[in-house]
């Protein structure tokens, strides 16, 4: 995963990674257009299925958004492939992250539809441990908050 930021150094990915729990398979300083560097990071962690193309195990989403989350406290405006700022990450992961503990980590969710929003903008999956994931129907998140704001 790309993180692109102005506010985080390798030290401070580095305590993210120890608190979540995970691995680095690939840690990599990389430039970028969005902020001031970026980093290219595959994180190896507790999954039961392996990394993509890879032998190391995959991290868990738990893993994942543990990380995601303390970086995103860290600084707000970090912008990766999937989230465009920590509102938006916070949003799509139902607030799990805000406060998580590593020891409630869910190994492998099972994602069930929940349906969508009442104005149909976006969708919701659940899993039984109460988690959830929510994805925008259509549009960018900016018009999004401009709507729903």
């Amino acid at each position: 995963m790309k993180i692109h930021t102005s506010a985080l150094d390798v030290l401070e990915i580095r305590k993210a990674a120890q608190l979540a729990a995970v691995t680095f398979t690939r840690f990599d300083l990389k430039g970028s257009r969005k902020r001031a560097q970026g980093f290219d990071i595959i994180l190896g962690g507790h999954s039961p299925r392996r990394q993509n193309g890879g032998e190391d195990m995959a991290a868990t989403w738990d893993q994942w958004g543990h990380f995601l989350g303390t970086l995103f406290d860290l600084d707000p405006e970090m912008v990766t492939p999937y989230y465009e700022n920590a509102e938006h990450f916070h949003w799509m992961t139902g607030g799990r992250f805000r406060d998580f503990d590593i020891a409630d980590e869910h190994i492998s969710h099972k994602w069930g539809r929940n349906g969508e929003s009442v104005s149909g903008s976006y969708h919701v999956a659940e899993c039984a441990c109460g988690a959830i994931q929510r994805w925008l129907a259509r549009g960018t998140w900016a018009e999004f908050v401009a709507q729903h704001g």
